[in-house]
């Protein structure tokens, strides 16, 4: 049992790669009001007894780019960094992206290391819910959506629109460049929909100029469905 124990234990060791000790497994980044992207580095050390070769550096998004500074094997005792970038787009709010680092004989399917970069960006227009829904056969009744602005200075609300006749959209101002509210009235709800009211406001930057508040009509739960077709 002893030598059973004892080869079990030398098995999982021999596939146990050797990591590598990154100062930071997150990377939170505050973002200003109008930056585009963000770049920063994860800084890693050899701390095992084993020389460590680095494959690459892979986020599996298009937006963000890696590269690994300071070469690709790191003898014991080495230090390096994996410098990143990340085109924010319209990106708002608390944002977590993946970084994986593979090391040589990483499976394609499974990095050693996986990292975390957090993207918080100030969500300066806020709309509550982003979504209205009503269920197939439910009153056709107005439903509406909370914008809020966030900002230090006003942001108005230049326009509202739609192009779904199925929906119909009214904007109602409640205080002007700092709380707005966006009904919506289906025209019917017997059947299945979906729609989307565009919002135009005066913000000079594009991240919150353009908001979309969403509408969906959908079926009921069937457990709901039968109950009211019960007899």
């Amino acid at each position: 049992m002893k030598v059973l124990i004892f080869w079990f234990a030398s098995l999982c060791a021999a596939f146990s790669a050797p990591a590598l000790t990154f100062d930071e497994m997150t990377k939170v980044i505050k973002v200003d009001v109008d930056q585009k992207s963000v770049s920063a580095d994860f800084n890693f050390t050899n701390k095992t007894d084993q020389t460590i070769e680095v494959s690459r550096a892979d986020a599996g998004c298009t937006c963000i780019q890696a590269g690994i500074k300071g070469g690709l094997i790191y003898k014991p005792g080495e230090s390096g960094m994996i410098r990143f970038s990340y085109d924010l787009g319209d990106v708002v709010g608390t944002v977590d992206k993946p970084l994986h680092v593979f090391l040589k004989g990483d499976p394609e399917s499974k990095p050693s290391i996986s990292l975390n970069i957090r993207v918080e960006v100030p969500e300066l227009v806020v709309l509550e819910p982003k979504t209205l829904f009503w269920e197939v056969g439910e009153e056709a009744k107005p439903k509406s959506v909370t914008i809020t602005m966030k900002d230090t200075k006003p942001i108005k609300v230049t326009s509202l629109s739609g192009a779904d006749t199925r929906f119909k959209q009214e904007l109602k101002t409640i205080e002007e460049g700092k709380k707005y509210e966006v009904i919506v009235t289906p025209a019917s709800t017997e059947k299945v929909a979906m729609g989307v009211v565009h919002m135009e406001t005066d913000h000079t930057s594009r991240r919150y100029r353009t908001q979309r508040v969403f509408m969906v009509v959908k079926n009921q739960p069937k457990a709901a469905a039968a109950a009211v077709n019960k007899p």
